[in-house]
């Protein structure tokens, strides 16, 4: 069971990771589209599901928070960290597109990246030393 209980929390969080990512890019992208006067509401269903999936993770990660202290709290700074990685990717992307500079946008993703990896880490060690 307790093998069963890592592999979950590990697959909720890198889920949640990811979601929470591709929750950033395509927000960035809908606003672009959105002023661009292009199809935006695809990329604005994607942002929908993609928030409905981080919240379905949120919930599952929440039934361990007796077994890992602070747990919402390192949660939110994993969520806000990925999202914000990925508004950052979104940004660099369409920097490239457009030629312009986007050496400082990814000097500023990779500062969010690794807050990132850092919260993932913290959850984990916080649930090995109760476990």
């Amino acid at each position: 069971m307790k093998e069963k209980e890592k592999n979950t929390i590990i697959g909720q969080l890198l889920t949640l990771d990811l979601f929470a990512m591709i929750c950033g890019y395509y927000f960035i992208d809908t606003i672009n589209m959105f002023v661009k006067r292009q199809e935006w509401w695809y990329d604005l269903l994607v942002v929908l599901i993609v928030i409905c999936e981080m919240v379905y993770n949120w919930l599952q990660l929440l039934n361990y928070k007796k077994k890992i202290p602070n747990l919402v709290v390192i949660l939110t700074s994993v969520t806000l960290s990925a999202i914000l990685s990925g508004v950052y990717f979104s940004v660099i992307w369409v920097n490239i597109q457009n030629k312009q500079n986007y050496q400082n946008n990814i000097v500023l993703a990779l500062i969010w990246v690794c807050m990132l990896v850092i919260g993932n880490i913290v959850l984990w060690n916080r649930y090995k030393k109760n476990n």
